[in-house]
C-alpha cells in the first residue's frame, strides 16, 4: 500500500471529520473512499478512450478501468466498443497463420487418435 498526504483547512477537517462520523470511518478512510468513488469514471472513460485509439488492449483496459470483468464486458456493449488492432500485430499474425502447414497438423491430429483408441482395445 502506498500513502498519500495532503493540507486543508481546519475548517475543511472539521468537515470530514463530522461526515466520517456520520459513516462510522475514519477521515482517512472517508477521504479514500470519496476520491475512489471520485476517480472510477475518469478510470473508465480513459481505458475506453487508450483502447479505441489502439494505445492498449482489451485485457489492459479493463485492468485500468477498475471494474469487474463482468463489469466491463457490460460496459464494452454499452459503449459497442472496438478493439482496434495495429496493421504491425494483423500483419504478423497473417504471416504466422500462413506458415502453418495444415496437412501436418492433421496428419498428426489423426495419428495421435488412432494411438488413442488403439490404446483402450
Amino acid at each position: 500500500m502506498e500513502q498519500i498526504n495532503f493540507r486543508v483547512s481546519k475548517d475543511e477537517k472539521q468537515v470530514l471529520k463530522i461526515l466520517a462520523e456520520l459513516k462510522g470511518v475514519s477521515v482517512a478512510e472517508f477521504v479514500r473512499q470519496i476520491v475512489l468513488k471520485e476517480i472510477n469514471p475518469i478510470r473508465i472513460d480513459l481505458a475506453f478512450r487508450l483502447l479505441a485509439e489502439g494505445k492498449i488492449s482489451r485485457k489492459r483496459a479493463w485492468l485500468i478501468s477498475g471494474l469487474t470483468y463482468h463489469e466491463f464486458m457490460l460496459e464494452w456493449e454499452k459503449r459497442r466498443a472496438n478493439e482496434l488492432i495495429p496493421n504491425i500485430i494483423r500483419e504478423k499474425e497473417l504471416e504466422n497463420a500462413l506458415t502453418i502447414d495444415l496437412k501436418r497438423f492433421l496428419k498428426d491430429k489423426l495419428d495421435k487418435s488412432k494411438e488413442s483408441v488403439t490404446e483402450k482395445y
